[in-house]
């Protein structure tokens, strides 16, 4: 009777796709494997290649980005203080997290009172957006309406940092930002404001949790997700 050798397994082709090579880069990355990391990235055509290489710069920017409950001093004349939006309640109420990324900002406002404030949301309840019911608390709070520019259209951190880069850029604001919004989003925000091409002078927590660890694996994964997705890779 014949006997039959070992079937040897066939070879696992190393991805040529573009899009295989991407999201190969970013996998690596996320293990912990720079080499692999590197060598898709020799492998993409030179300008996805850096495409792919400031997202991730930006992401780990972001994981070690100095965050604060306070408000920050020496911030450059002509920057933009960024409060985001959170979703109303049904009746168009603002919910309290929304509240005290609003208390924050103003405090920020009147801190720098020479500086533009966008409210960033969209999302209408009750027709009404974020962005108004959040201009709506700051002039009646004091703050006068000149100084504030709506972005209202924004449903998701990802639309808040595309739509007010926009915005900013726009308007001639600029050059850099100060953002507000809460301890838990700060991370994911910065990364999908540094991927749009926002410079952030600082980041301000409206709620004192500790932020300075580096969030753990799944989290840095949807972290980088969210700056592919404002990146459009």
């Amino acid at each position: 009777m014949p006997v039959h050798g070992t079937a040897l397994a066939e070879p696992v082709a190393a991805p040529t796709s573009e899009a295989a090579l991407v999201n190969t880069a970013f996998d690596r990355q996320l293990a912990g494997d720079t080499a692999g990391a590197q060598a898709a990235l020799d492998a993409l055509p030179a300008g996805k290649a850096r495409k792919v290489s400031a997202v991730m710069t930006d992401v780990e920017q972001a994981l070690d980005f100095p965050l604060t409950d306070q408000v920050p001093v020496g911030i450059a004349p002509g920057s933009v203080i960024v409060i985001l939006g959170f979703g109303l309640q049904p009746d168009g109420a603002m919910r309290p997290i929304l509240v005290e990324r609003l208390r924050k900002g103003l405090a920020v406002a009147q801190a720098y009172p020479a500086m533009p404030v966008v409210v960033s949301g969209g999302a209408p309840r009750a027709g009404r957006t974020e962005a108004a019911a959040m201009r709506d608390w700051l002039t009646s709070n004091g703050l006068p309406a000149t100084r504030i520019h709506l972005e209202d259209r924004s449903v998701s951190t990802v639309t808040n940092a595309t739509n007010t880069a926009g915005l900013i850029r726009g308007a001639g604001m600029g050059p850099g930002a100060v953002l507000v919004t809460s301890s838990n989003h700060l991370r994911r925000s910065v990364a999908d404001f540094l991927t749009a091409g926002v410079t952030l002078h600082a980041v301000v927590a409206s709620d004192a949790a500790e932020q300075s660890a580096r969030p753990g694996p799944q989290e840095v994964r949807a972290i980088t997700a969210d700056a592919r997705s404002v990146a459009g890779i």
